[in-house]
């Protein structure tokens, strides 16, 4: 007896201001204009650093037939039992691994790995920065894959923005059932960075 297929699971951890919700809204949107049933959810954080802003989106690999059961989605993340997860800034990936969502077995991290600063850290009398070289260690011990690189920096030269960096990243990985062609087309229909997508498909051809 084959074992029943489950959604694909993935968490975003994004700062207020970070384009998180945007994201979220372009994987959904792709999703549906492959065929597949996805949701999400979101709980909000505090404010631009004290609290982060978390998404969670599941989405199911296979299209599902008219009059065919639906799948069955969970409103939160499990930890030790994400597919993928998204970070926007390094520290979020960081506090996403100290909750135990990510597990060696499963789960690809895809982060940026530009830091912005807590309230702790810059705070701290001396040097209180928690060190990168800790957090990217932890980031590839404690998942299956990681896909790490500075968004931030790749986002200023090209005249864009990490989310979109990171969902381009995302569509990289094949985690999810979804081509290329589908993260453009909810882009497209989300009308959120379409001309920055149209110039730089021009600029690759």
């Amino acid at each position: 007896m084959m074992a029943a297929r489950r959604p694909v699971s993935i968490l975003i951890a994004a700062l207020g201001g970070q384009g998180g919700g945007v994201l979220t809204e372009w994987i959904v949107g792709a999703a549906g204009h492959a065929g597949y049933p996805a949701q999400a959810t979101s709980i909000p954080g505090v404010a631009q650093r004290t609290g982060a802003t978390t998404y969670y989106v599941e989405v199911f690999p296979e299209r599902v037939e008219a009059g065919g059961a639906e799948p069955i989605f969970s409103l939160y993340p499990t930890p030790g039992d994400v597919d993928v997860i998204i970070a926007s800034e390094l520290l979020e990936a960081g506090r996403t691994i100290e909750m135990d969502y990510a597990s060696p077995g499963r789960t690809t991290l895809v982060a940026s790995t530009h830091r912005l600063f807590s309230i702790a850290e810059k705070s701290a009398p001396g040097d209180g920065i928690f060190p990168r070289e800790s957090l990217e260690a932890a980031a590839r011990k404690l998942s299956r894959r990681f896909v790490g690189f500075d968004a931030l920096a790749v986002a200023r030269q090209q005249q864009t923005e990490v989310n979109a960096l990171l969902l381009g990243a995302l569509s990289a990985t094949g985690v999810l059932p979804m081509t290329a062609a589908d993260f453009e087309a909810a882009i497209r229909k989300g009308g959120v960075a379409v001309d920055r997508m149209n110039r730089d498909r021009k600029s690759v051809v």
